[in-house]
């Protein structure tokens, strides 16, 4: 099994240990980074203090006003060392079979994505919320991406963040776009521009989140509605590929991936 690199963007958030913990238990993790955006709760910084002495962890800082997960991401990707990358949420129980199995089906070619995220409150409001999902279709030199609802009703959700990855191919998607405000889309801005370019996106595993409220998704961003900035960001997220942008905001200079492709875009009529 290729040796495993965790990423975890991170701000006072407690749940941190347990997803440490899970990924600490694992064979596959060598190693994991913690991007901290600047935390200020006592509990969480003792802990980074804490674990900052594990051979396996390396704590990067990176002084936030809010919370920009995207650029905590691309700092930890740039600074990463390993070959394969596993992108996580702070608040994620881990265990080796999904490990397994999203290391198992990626190749310089396919990114791989969770497929089902159990949360540890069944009534949580994470379930309850409205989704959506999108489409791709290319012909030739066009391309329609459509954003669509998704209509499964589960006691899961997808895990479309928690991906895993080489890394050289994230750094040829230039990372992730940082154009992003608050809670949202960023993720799914990435798997759909790893499309356009020709990567495959496939599914697998099962994971828990450890399930809070919606006032921990956008404390940082005037504790805005998560529905409102999601669909603000996917908005941007549109804007930015109708303009042709397939390349993320990651500081790395290496040959990025291109196809040139008329690209029409489409949003649900509600």
């Amino acid at each position: 099994m290729a040796q495993l690199e965790a990423i975890i963007p991170v701000k006072d958030r407690g749940e941190l240990q347990q997803c440490v913990e899970s990924l600490l238990a694992a064979i596959a993790i060598t190693k994991i980074t913690i991007c901290d955006g600047g935390s200020s709760d006592l509990e969480c910084l003792n802990y980074l203090h804490e674990i900052a002495k594990n051979d396996r962890i390396c704590v990067l800082r990176l002084q936030q006003e809010g919370f920009n997960k995207s650029k905590l991401l691309n700092y930890a990707i740039a600074c990463s060392s390993n070959e394969l990358l596993l992108i996580s949420d702070a608040d994620i129980i881990w265990n080796q079979a999904a490990l397994n199995v999203v290391t198992s089906t990626v190749n310089v070619s396919t990114i791989c994505c969770v497929a089902e995220v159990e949360e540890s409150q069944p009534s949580t409001v994470a379930l309850t919320r409205d989704r959506y999902t999108y489409n791709i279709s290319i012909d030739s030199d066009r391309a329609l991406v459509e954003i669509i609802p998704w209509s499964q009703v589960e006691q899961f959700r997808p895990g479309c963040g928690l991906i895993c990855a080489s890394r050289n191919t994230l750094i040829s998607l230039g990372g992730y776009k940082e154009i992003f405000t608050g809670w949202g889309w960023e993720d799914q801005d990435l798997l759909m521009r790893a499309k356009l370019l020709g990567i495959k996106v496939e599914v697998a595993g099962k994971v828990i989140h450890l399930s809070h409220s919606d006032a921990i998704r956008n404390r940082y961003c005037n504790n805005l509605e998560p529905s409102q900035t999601r669909n603000d960001n996917i908005i941007t997220c549109l804007k930015s590929l109708s303009q042709g942008i397939l390349s993320g905001d990651l500081q790395v200079k290496v040959p990025q991936l291109l196809k040139p492709y008329i690209l029409d875009v489409r949003l649900p009529i509600l």
